[in-house]
C-alpha cells in the first residue's frame, strides 16, 4: 500500500497507470469492507502483492546502478510514509483522545500489528495501521536480501517463502486462540509480499516473462474468486474457525487472486487497460495511501449519527477523498518529489549557462 505512488513498469523506468488503477480497486475494496461489511478483506492482500512487486523492482534498479542504495530507498520511504502517518495520529488524538498513547511503543516503532495481535491497541479507527506495520517490517529486511543475493537466489527465496509460509500458518495455528495473529503478523503474510517480489525478478530478467501467463492468470483469478465466494456463502465462518486448514489455505487462495490480478494489470490490453487507466481510478490510486489511513477514522466519526448505512458510506467516501486530496496537493506531492525535483532544477541551471551538471 505504501510503495511508490508513481508505480514503474516491469523495468521500473516508466509509469504504468493501470497499477494505480489496481491500487484504487484495492483501497475501494478495503473501504467497502469497513463501510458496508462487504467480504472484501482481500484488498489489503492486493496491496501487499503490489508492494512486493514495486519495492523489489525499485531495489533491483538501485542495486544495478550501484549508487545511493539504502539512503535513496529509506529517504523515499520516510518522505512518503511518515508525514501522512503523523497527521493521522494528530487527527485521531484530537477526535478520539490519547488512548493510543498507553501503547505508544507500537505506534512509535511501526509495530501496531504486534500490538493488535496482543490486544494492545488504541482507538479502533487506528486498526488500519497493522498493514503499514507489516510493510515497514518488510522494508527493514528485504533491502538486505535484494542487495546480498543474486536475482536467481532472490527468486528462489521468494518462491520458497510462497511455499513455506502457508505451512508456517498451519503449524502456528494452535499457538493462538483466534485467527487474528495469523492475519496480522508479518511472518504469516510474507508469501504475499514474496509473490510480488517474484514477479519483479521475473520481469527484470525478461520484460516479456509474464506475457505467456496472461490467459492462465485470467483463469486463476476467476477460479480464486469462485472458491472465495463459495466459502463465503456455504462456510461463512471458515476464516474465523482458526484451523490449520483455514489459515493455511484461505490466504493462499487470496494470493492466487491478487497475484493473478497483478499479472493481468501488467499485461492488460484493450478494455481492461482502458478501465484500469481511467483518470478517476488513477487518481484514487495515487492518493490511496491517505485514503487507507483516514477512511476508518471518518467512519468512526459518522457511525454515531446512526444514518442509513449507504448514506454513511457515501458521506464517508466524499470526506475521505476530500481529505486525501487536500493532503496530496498540500504537501504529499512535493515531499514525494523530494530531492529529485531539486536535482532536476540544479541540472537545468548549469544547462542554461553552458556547463555540465553533475548527477548524484
Amino acid at each position: 500500500m505504501t510503495a511508490s505512488v508513481q508505480p514503474a513498469s516491469p523495468s521500473h523506468s516508466r509509469r504504468i497507470p493501470q497499477l494505480d488503477g489496481l491500487r484504487a480497486l484495492a483501497v475501494l475494496a478495503v473501504f467497502a469492507q469497513h463501510a458496508l461489511k462487504a467480504p472484501l478483506w482481500m484488498g489489503v492482500d492486493l496491496f501487499f502483492v503490489l508492494s512486493g512487486f514495486l519495492i523489489t523492482g525499485i531495489l533491483l534498479e538501485r542495486k544495478a546502478r550501484r549508487q545511493s542504495y539504502f539512503s535513496y530507498f529509506y529517504a523515499r520511504r520516510v518522505r512518503r510514509i511518515l508525514p501522512p502517518y503523523l497527521l493521522l495520529m494528530l487527527v485521531s488524538s484530537l477526535v478520539f483522545g490519547l488512548g493510543w498513547a498507553r501503547h505508544w511503543q507500537w505506534y512509535a516503532f511501526f509495530a501496531t500489528n504486534i500490538g493488535d495481535a496482543l490486544g494492545q491497541s488504541g482507538h479502533d479507527s487506528l486498526n488500519v495501521l497493522w498493514s503499514l506495520a507489516v510493510e515497514e517490517q518488510f522494508y527493514i529486511v528485504w533491502p538486505f536480501a535484494v542487495l546480498l543475493l543474486s536475482q536467481r537466489a532472490l527468486a528462489i527465496l521468494a518462491a520458497a517463502l510462497i511455499v513455506l509460509v502457508p505451512l508456517l500458518r498451519a503449524v502456528a495455528t494452535p499457538w493462538f486462540d483466534t485467527f487474528w495473529p495469523i492475519y496480522y503478523l508479518t511472518p504469516f503474510r510474507m508469501d504475499l509480499l514474496s509473490a510480488g517480489a517474484l514477479l519483479a525478478v521475473a520481469v527484470r530478467r525478461d520484460r516479456n516473462a509474464l506475457e505467456r501467463f496472461r490467459l492462465p492468470a485470467v483463469f486463476a483469478l476467476f477460479a480464486a474468486l469462485a472458491v472465495l465466494a463459495a466459502l463465503h456463502l456455504h462456510f461463512p465462518r471458515f476464516r474465523a474457525e482458526n484451523t490449520p486448514l483455514s489459515n493455511a489455505c484461505l490466504y493462499s487462495i487470496s494470493l492466487v487472486l491478487c497475484t493473478s490480478a497483478l499479472v493481468i494489470a501488467l499485461q492488460s490490453k484493450g478494455i481492461v487497460r482502458q478501465v484500469l487507466s481511467h483518470p478517476v481510478l488513477v487518481y484514487v490510486g495515487t492518493v490511496s495511501y491517505t485514503i487507507y489511513l483516514i477512511h476508518l477514522t471518518v467512519l468512526y466519526m459518522l457511525w454515531p449519527l446512526e444514518l442509513n448505512r449507504y448514506v454513511t458510506a457515501a458521506l464517508a467516501l466524499a470526506i475521505t477523498l476530500a481529505y486525501a486530496t487536500l493532503t496530496w496537493f498540500g504537501f504529499e506531492r512535493r515531499l514525494i518529489a523530494g530531492s529529485g525535483a531539486r536535482r532536476a532544477s540544479a541540472r537545468a541551471v548549469p544547462a542554461r549557462s553552458g556547463s555540465a551538471g553533475s548527477r548524484t
